[in-house]
Parts: C-alpha cells; sequence; structure tokens
C-alpha cells in the first residue's frame, strides 16, 4: 500500500522558514550548511530516517510536522530551498554587522 503525501507549496516554505529560524537562533548556520551539502546525495534516506525516529521525535513536536519535514527532506530540491534560504540569511546578517 503506497500513500502520496504532498506538502503546499506555503506549508513548505512556512516550514522551512521555522527551520531556518531554529538555526538562526542557535547559530548554527554554517554547521547546518556544511551538514546539508555533505548529506544531499543521501536526502531521501535522511528523510527516511525521521520516519524510524519518528515516534521518539513526536514527543517533542506535533507528529504532523514531523511528517511534512521527513517528506521536504526526502526530497533533493527542498534541501537546496533550504541551503539557499540559509546562504540568504548568513547574506543579511552579515550585511547587518
Amino acid at each position: 500500500m503506497t500513500t502520496e503525501f504532498e506538502v503546499a507549496p506555503e506549508r513548505r516554505d512556512e516550514i522551512l522558514l521555522a527551520v531556518v529560524q531554529r538555526i538562526e537562533k542557535y547559530d548554527m548556520i554554517t554547521p547546518s550548511l556544511f551538514f546539508l551539502q555533505m548529506s544531499k546525495p543521501i536526502s531521501f534516506v535522511t528523510g527516511q530516517a525521521l520516519f524510524a525516529f519518528a515516534p521518539f521525535g513526536s514527543l517533542f513536536v506535533k507528529e504532523k510536522l514531523l511528517e511534512e519535514l521527513a517528506h521536504l527532506l526526502s526530497d533533493r530540491e527542498n534541501v537546496e530551498r533550504l541551503m539557499v534560504m540559509l546562504e540568504t540569511r548568513d547574506q543579511e546578517k552579515r550585511s547587518a554587522k
């Protein structure tokens, strides 16, 4: 049994922006970019790993959000989109100094 799950573009951008804000809050933009670039070839596996850890993750995050994030990170285009958002935020932060 296969189910097709699609995250709406508006919701996708909302989730990715929340991820960027959380990463920025902890000043982890550069390490995150490094990790994302390194793991981009296996982004599907990364997304699937979120499904495997969902029972534990749902203790801290809403289950629906975790499922949406897993689907988003399974797609290489969304990983690239997240990286662009992080790079843009980093450039904005540096130019403000």
